[in-house]
């Protein structure tokens, strides 16, 4: 009797189909009495099916070659299996890196480990071994040691830049790319010699980018969903991703990856209409394949304001009063100054953390008569790339703000400019800052409600009370640096002397 071909398995809980299959019984020996499983990225029981007969196929392939007779791998393959690990664990911890003391503890682990070729092959041989049994690469003993010492290095690198990243700097990993393409199972590389590239149209998207003078951040952003729809589709031709490779993209996003619907539709899909519409203009691609696909998603739930309560605004700005000494011996003099100042200055001037934290003794300037923080792409990231003028409220000039920043040395108020290994990039070191302060009002201050952003708030307060005082909205969008798209907004100046008349309505706080 004929065997029945393996069929799809349903996940119960994602609802997206997998192929499953069990290793041969004469290779068990060898590989051991395991499941071979990867997602079909669909929910449809139809295209399940077609899928799992092409998974079927190329598994086939990968027992065969696991039949054959070991031979040695290059190092170029080597290391370029090792990026697959690193491009795994990367997109794994994309959105939430986790607490630094983790990494650190993980960098002092790997070190612990990587005391003698035994312990290497204890803590990485499981892993290597399902990453060539995925592939139906076999080889010998010496290619697997290799391979094993590769995987402590990408491991190493993959640690260091999460805790770059629980630091606050998202930037891009500068030797991201050391790992050579990866071949397919069939042995074809993931490349192609003619017309355009997927990552070529979107270095055309990247310098236009950056010749407008735009967030060199959203860069390092888009670079990421780039990668992500790369190693979805296994090949970097442009011409050859279709709409159905982009919806299932997005849905293998949704499910597999378990990002939130609007995640997908708006930073990910988003990124990939534009990159692949500027192709289009440019005369690259006649066609966007993004261009029709929509992923839908609820209106998100609100259940209270975006801004901070007053009794929330007294709590943080009560406790950033506390004696400096109060703040642990572990805070920087630089990080103690922000936690005592930057809710401060957010909160009478409606600004974005980072450009609070990044504001340097220049910064202080005396403008018509009126003491001014100038808020300028120059000290690191302004959204819009317009610099701005902001009066010192009146309650900041009492408490000493200015003497503050000038009794400082010439440079950044914030953060140290001591060389750090770790956190070389001064933006990156006023983004770690404001991260600091946020980390501080989550758990020092107790504002702990998960539908409040503990110091994007301050902006959406400030927008509040303006209201409140009937503060003209030219005024109050030239305050805080907000575009509302009209032409007619692009003409004339809005003076200090309106903005410090507005800034002078805003109340004090009572604490």
């Amino acid at each position: 009797m004929a065997l029945q071909m393996a069929q799809p398995y349903k996940h119960p809980r994602s609802g997206v189909y997998y192929f499953r299959q069990r290793v041969p019984t004469d290779l068990r020996g060898i590989l051991g009495d395991k499941i071979v499983s990867r997602s079909l990225r669909t929910k449809d029981p139809a295209t399940a099916k077609l899928r799992n007969i092409e998974e079927v196929r190329k598994q086939a392939l990968i027992w065969a070659r696991h039949r054959q007779k070991p031979e040695p791998l290059p190092f170029q393959q080597i290391v370029a299996l090792s990026g697959a690990l690193y491009r795994d664990h990367m997109a794994a911890m994309e959105l939430e890196p986790g607490e630094s003391q983790v990494w650190s503890e993980t960098l002092s682990l790997l070190d612990r480990v990587a005391v003698s070729p035994e312990r290497l092959t204890e803590w990485y041989g499981p892993t290597v071994d399902n990453l060539l049994l995925e592939r139906g690469l076999v080889t010998d003993e010496i290619s697997r040691q290799r391979l094993i010492q590769e995987a402590d290095r990408t491991y190493r690198q993959v640690a260091e830049e999460q805790l770059k990243r629980s630091q606050g700097d998202f930037s891009p990993d500068p030797r991201a790319n050391r790992f050579p393409l990866l071949e397919t199972t069939e042995g074809a590389p993931i490349q192609q010699t003619e017309g355009p590239t997927i990552r070529g149209i979107f270095k055309l998207w990247e310098r236009d980018h950056i010749a407008e003078g735009k967030a060199a951040k959203t860069v390092g952003d888009f670079r990421q969903k780039i990668e992500s729809l790369i190693g979805y589709v296994e090949h970097d031709e442009a011409q050859r991703v279709t709409p159905e490779n982009i919806a299932d993209w997005c849905e293998h996003l949704k499910h597999d990856k378990a990002l939130s619907a609007r995640t997908v539709s708006q930073k990910y899909l988003a990124a990939v209409k534009i990159v692949f519409g500027l192709a289009v203009e440019k005369r690259k691609l006649k066609a966007n394949p993004a261009e029709d696909i929509r992923v839908r998603f609820g209106k998100k739930v609100k259940t209270r304001p975006s801004g901070f309560t007053d009794a929330e605004a007294k709590a943080i700005l009560g406790a950033s009063l506390t004696a400096p000494e109060t703040l642990g011996t572990k805070r920087t003099e630089e990080n103690k100054r922000a936690i005592r100042w930057a809710p401060w200055i957010c909160a009478f001037t409606g600004a974005r953390i980072t450009e609070a934290t990044q504001l340097r003794t220049q910064d202080l300037i005396e403008e018509d008569g009126v003491l001014c923080l100038r808020i300028t792409p120059d000290a690191g990231s302004v959204k819009t790339g317009v610099y701005r003028m902001v009066p010192i409220h009146p309650q900041l000039l009492e408490m000493g703000l200015p003497d503050m920043i000038r009794a400082l040395p010439p440079g950044p108020i914030f953060y140290s400019t001591a060389f750090r290994k770790k956190a070389a990039d001064p933006l990156a070191r006023a983004r770690s800052a404001g991260t600091k302060v946020g980390k501080w009002v989550r758990d020092i201050v107790k504002i702990t409600d998960p539908n409040l952003q503990p110091n994007h708030a301050w902006r959406h307060r400030f927008k509040t009370v303006a209201r409140e005082c009937k503060i003209d909205l030219e005024v109050r969008d030239a305050i805080q640096g907000h575009e509302d798209g009209r032409s007619a907004s692009g003409y004339g100046e809005v003076s200090i002397k309106a903005k410090w008349e507005a800034v002078k309505r805003l109340p004090r706080f009572q604490l």
